[in-house]
């Protein structure tokens, strides 16, 4: 600002000559302007608005003041960084806000509304800053083009399942063919010498038989290369499409700016696609697509920081604090509601801002209320015959309400009911003993009645539960002698929806069953067995290892009919319905759904498909 206003006059914008991007230094060029000028100077002296204005330029120039500053090439160069501080000073106090994050089309617009220059000058003003992004709406135009395209590769993904394969570059890769090094020509040439090899009968040769064919049509037409190298993208756009709608989600219960410096969905995201820039224009497509709003940064670590490597700073944190969240869950579930206080306290302190953790307690809370009742019974065995009084009393009190009328006779009913409670004692106490057996685990709540007793005295040592026995951090009925129940079978899916002529109703069902099995199945991360509404307090680990085996390979074979029946088949993303694993599972035997799938499907289909 001082050195501006040393320039009283900048004689580039007077005489009107281009000093930005490149400055206008010819020297005789300036003469010509600063002549044409003079002239018009001259015309406008009697302009009863301006005219002082434009004789004092004429005063300046007969004193060769104009010449002399516009023909020094050191004061000339002055005036050249004053005009273009001027020209960039209202732009740049906007672009200061937007250093480190990504700018929208719209807010450059509305940059140049207010400050009165020109769109393409803010872009390029963008360009030279180096710490503003300028969003590229086509990366988000081709993500919603290519995300509602549809591909046939039905048999190349088939058999790229049975090989355990991503792709096939990596299936000719181990096959020793480099599909990115070789020309066409090499690549035709190399799959048909190593079809010659593949001599045996069995459903992996088979499976490289037929991708070495698709690989001939495929690589073997620039045009089918290149859709298939779009329907790769597509697949990593399906991702970063359940990531999308997860963030939408959050917005709609939290109604909070989404930042993807504490967004895992957006860090999931940039690991997708392997490009922090695709997956911020992307994301801001979509936020502004959905009227969400958001927060673009990028933190001074990230700057040379590999793209392949980015990970939310915090997600180890995130994790533990996960992790004791759920073992909260199951504490609650089988009303260990201390060890759940512990393990929310826990959670939080590895991340505070954890938004299960509020939902958790929340939980707790409504699970103690309901229980409440049953833990004052269980933990008070020689009050059992009171109780019984006491809820008489009650009742007597109901009773005098509605129909006061008839105190003596519920005076009356109440001795006859305590005569005969006095009567069963001693069934009422070993009933009060196996009540308080099976409740040993449950937290009770003291009296002051009660404070001194046994059960309450934290220092007194806790008796065994020789009922129950923990696994992996379950508690379960202890183990019965019974041998497991489950056998390994078709459930027969394969013949309702393979070779038949009208496949649309038999889809419809089979999804409908594999949202069931995938809602029960899930069951086991609340402590419930799948298929009932059993805590695992009242199961053997047998029992429930059983049911989700079942259930699992419901989910398997569907899967595997609906793989082999549908073209292009998006079950999960049309149903809304995903199994991604349990944490009971990956604590226990984590079985795969692959275990379960049966070769009497793959041979069903074999000799049936149309």
């Amino acid at each position: 600002m001082t050195e501006r206003n040393e320039i009283e006059y900048n004689w580039y914008e007077i005489l009107e000559l281009e000093y930005y991007p490149v400055a206008e230094e010819n020297e005789q060029k300036i003469k010509n302007r600063i002549e044409e000028k003079r002239k018009e100077w001259l015309r406008k002296e009697t302009d009863p608005l301006n005219g002082t204005k434009y004789k004092n330029y004429g005063e300046l120039l007969k004193r060769g003041v104009i010449e002399s500053e516009m023909l020094d090439s050191v004061k000339r160069k002055e005036i050249i960084k004053d005009a273009q501080n001027k020209l960039f000073e209202p732009i740049d106090k906007f672009l200061k806000f937007f250093e480190g994050s990504v700018i929208t089309s719209e807010k450059i617009q509305d940059i140049a509304n207010r400050t009165k220059r020109k769109k393409e000058l803010i872009k390029k003003r963008i360009e030279e800053n180096g710490k503003i992004e300028l969003y590229d709406e086509k990366i988000y135009k081709s993500y919603c083009e290519c995300i509602n395209r549809k591909y046939e590769f039905l048999t190349v993904e088939q058999n790229l399942k049975i090989l355990d394969k991503k792709d096939l570059y990596e299936f000719l890769n181990s096959e020793n063919i480099n599909a990115k090094k070789f020309n066409k020509e090499g690549i035709i040439e190399a799959v048909k010498e190593k079809r010659k090899d593949l001599i045996k009968s069995d459903n992996e040769t088979s499976a490289k038989k037929k991708l070495l064919t698709e690989c001939e049509k495929i690589f073997g037409s620039i045009g089918k290369r290149n859709e298939y190298d779009e329907y790769l993208k597509y697949l990593k756009y399906i991702k970063v499409k359940k990531e999308l709608e997860e963030i939408k989600a959050i917005y709609e219960v939290t109604d909070k700016q989404i930042s993807n410096e504490k967004s895992d969905n957006f860090n999931n995201i940039k690991n997708i696609l392997n490009s922090e820039r695709e997956a911020k224009n992307i994301f801001i497509g979509f936020c502004e697509a959905n009227k969400i709003p958001y927060n673009i940064s990028k933190s001074s670590d990230d700057i040379n920081r590999p793209q392949n490597t980015y990970k939310n700073d915090n997600n180890e944190s995130k994790k533990l604090s996960e992790a004791a969240c759920e073992r909260a869950l199951n504490a609650i579930e089988n009303f260990r509601f201390n060890e759940a206080v512990k393990c929310l306290n826990e959670a939080k302190y590895y991340w505070p801002e954890n938004p299960r953790i509020a939902m958790i307690r929340k939980r707790m809370d409504e699970k103690a209320g309901a229980s409440s009742n049953n833990n004052n019974y269980g933990n008070n065995n020689n009050n059992q015959n009171r109780s019984s009084r006491n809820s008489n009393s009650n009742t007597t009190n109901v009773i005098l309400i509605v129909s006061g009328v008839i105190l003596f006779i519920v005076i009356a009913v109440m001795i006859f009911l305590t005569m005969k409670n006095m009567s069963a004692n001693s069934s009422d106490d070993s009933y009060s003993l196996k009540r308080t057996q099976s409740e040993d685990n449950f937290p009770k709540e003291t009296s002051p009645t009660s404070e001194t007793t046994p059960e309450n005295n934290e220092n007194t040592t806790p008796s065994v539960d020789t009922n129950h026995e923990t696994i992996n951090g379950y508690t379960y009925l202890k183990d019965d002698g019974k041998n497991s129940t489950f056998s390994k079978r078709s459930l027969g899916y394969e013949q309702t929806l393979i070779g038949v002529e009208d496949q649309y109703q038999p889809y419809m069902d089979i999804k409908s069953e594999y949202c069931n099995a995938v809602n029960e199945i899930e069951k086991v991360d609340k402590g419930i067995v799948p298929g009932t509404n059993t805590p695992f307090s009242q199961a053997t680990y047998t029992q429930v290892d059983d049911a989700y085996r079942e259930y699992l390979q419901q989910i398997a074979q569907i899967r595997q009919v609906v793989i082999l029946a549908i073209a292009n088949e998006d079950m999960e993303n049309e149903v809304g319905c995903y199994y991604k694993g349990t944490h009971w599972n990956n604590a226990n035997s984590q079985y795969k759904a692959k275990q379960f799938y049966n070769d009497e499907i793959d041979n069903y289909y074999n000799s049936h498909r149309n």
